[in-house]
């Protein structure tokens, strides 16, 4: 993955920011066209060949940001007045989540790995002695691959006491765990959607920003405009996404034109109390393991890659789903917005009724700077009785979610458990295992992100600086919190 803090990163940020901010100005209309320009002016030295391609990128951003499907309705003669104009009236929310900018596509090379200028020729020449295909051979007292037989396992990179053989990937499909992503016949990068599990990793690990997400972003700000009621459902993880406290961020979104703010923790009690009694329920009856059911990029690869896990996943809604119906239940008219770290949240949500809109962590730092919010700044708010479902903040760290279901438990010490931390290439192909030789576990924890949720595509800061100002408060560990179950109420 890509260091957050990066060049593309800046840029998008930018072009949120002069969106939203035209928006709420009711400029927007009219001064489209002219946000690239203000954005790359013409005394800027350009990254890429010129700064027309460097504005031309600047467009395809915005259209991305209105939620244009840029691979299918691309129309070079469109302005982006017009696009705007369809964006303002479009109801539905955009899909399939991910399109491509084949003009930003550095079209890279395959995989490859290459032997440096460090390669002593040493002795031992363990490269040699470990290759499963013999493509290594050395000339003139230096090691050379046959690229020809190599099969890209990286044994040789592994064993090099020198560090001489370097591996040179293709970060987007390198990041994929599905093998979504492909090349055309010009080289360019394409997403094959039936494959696709909107996890987001492709987005961001490209380093030339040429596959983005379709943001849903301009409905929200059509319904705070608007003066609509509504609620924003804040995930776990946005606890140190922010220089504030969770007060301060429950205060700064009411500014921002939010009716009401909930925790999606409250949500995420209800789905441990379910999933401990499915458990519970699925050990006497000797059913084999189950898996969580709260990151929705898993639930993708069940319905379209694993679908003999179908059977393994739990029933229990995420805690998305059961925050959403508990706002409906408090006020029927109001519009359900979905704030977290996840793309593939946008997927979940679009499949329920009682949800009406997904931001991610970065577009709300975008609406803050467009509002002129500063989270440090606000006076925190109420959160109320949060003594249910405190510890269900854990959920955006891994090993969270087994260990608030093993808090609901009377004997939490009988039940086995397998934290999936993470799914790239490797562990999907372990998970295929699965339909043949069962884990060794009553309840498996499945998050796609390493880390967790903190490690989501649309989060704003490194999981490092997010566990830091969340004060420290990590996961508890499975056997930590056997010792710790939650009285109920």
């Amino acid at each position: 993955m890509l260091e957050l803090n990066n060049q593309y990163n800046q840029i998008r940020a930018k072009v949120q920011i002069e969106v939203l901010k035209q928006f709420f100005d009711d400029t927007l209309v009219q001064n489209a066209d002219k946000i690239p320009f203000y954005i790359i002016p013409k005394n800027r030295i350009p990254n890429r060949c010129c700064i027309y391609k460097e504005r031309a990128m600047i467009r395809y951003r915005i259209m991305a940001m209105l939620g244009i499907n840029i691979e299918v309705d691309d129309e070079e003669m469109k302005s982006l007045s017009e696009y705007v104009k369809e964006a303002l009236i479009q109801q539905a929310p955009p899909f399939p989540i991910l399109t491509t900018i084949s003009t930003a596509c550095s079209a890279c090379p395959p995989e490859r790995y290459l032997i440096s200028d460090a390669c002593r020729g040493c002795f031992a020449r363990p490269c040699l002695a470990n290759c499963p295909k013999d493509c290594i051979s050395f000339i003139n007292g230096k090691a050379h691959i046959d690229e020809s037989r190599c099969i890209r396992c990286g044994k040789c990179e592994g064993v090099c006491p020198f560090h001489a053989v370097v591996h040179i990937p293709v970060p987007c499909e390198q990041a994929c765990p599905v093998d979504a992503l492909k090349k055309n016949a010009e080289g360019y990068v394409e997403i094959d959607h039936k494959k696709c599990i909107s996890c987001g990793r492709c987005a961001v690990s490209c380093p030339f920003g040429a596959i983005v997400e379709r943001s849903g972003l301009i409905p929200v700000v059509k319904m705070l405009k608007a003066k609509a009621h509504m609620t924003a459902m804040i995930a776990p993880a946005i606890e140190g996404q922010f220089p504030g406290t969770l007060s301060q961020i429950k205060s700064a979104l009411l500014a921002t034109g939010f009716s009401s703010v909930v925790e999606v923790s409250q949500g995420a009690e209800t789905t441990c109390v379910h999933e401990a009694e499915e458990l519970l329920s699925r050990k006497e009856n000797k059913l084999g393991y189950m898996t969580t059911s709260c990151c929705p990029a898993y639930m993708e690869i069940v319905d379209k890659h694993l679908p003999f896990l179908s059977q393994k996943r739990s029933s229990a809604l995420s805690p998305m789903g059961y925050t959403a119906q508990w706002c409906k239940e408090q006020n029927s008219e109001t519009k359900t917005i979905f704030i977290g770290p996840c793309l593939a949240k946008k997927v979940e949500a679009a499949k329920m009724e009682s949800i009406d809109g997904v931001m991610t962590f970065v577009e709300l730092a975008s609406l803050f700077l467009a509002k002129g919010i500063d989270v440090r700044e606000m006076e925190g708010s109420d959160l109320g009785d949060t003594t249910l479902f405190e510890d269900c903040r854990e959920f955006a760290l891994s090993s969270g979610v087994a260990s608030s279901v093993l808090r609901r438990l009377e004997n939490p010490q009988d039940v086995a458990v397998l934290s999936i931390d993470g799914i790239d290439k490797r562990m999907y192909r372990t998970m295929k295992i699965w339909e043949k030789r069962a884990p060794e576990a009553d309840l498996i924890e499945v998050m796609c992100c390493e880390g967790g949720c903190i490690s989501g595509p649309g989060t704003v800061v490194k999981p490092s600086v997010a566990k830091r100002l969340r004060g420290g408060n990590n996961a508890s560990s499975p056997v930590k919190a056997m010792r710790e179950p939650i009285a109920r109420r």
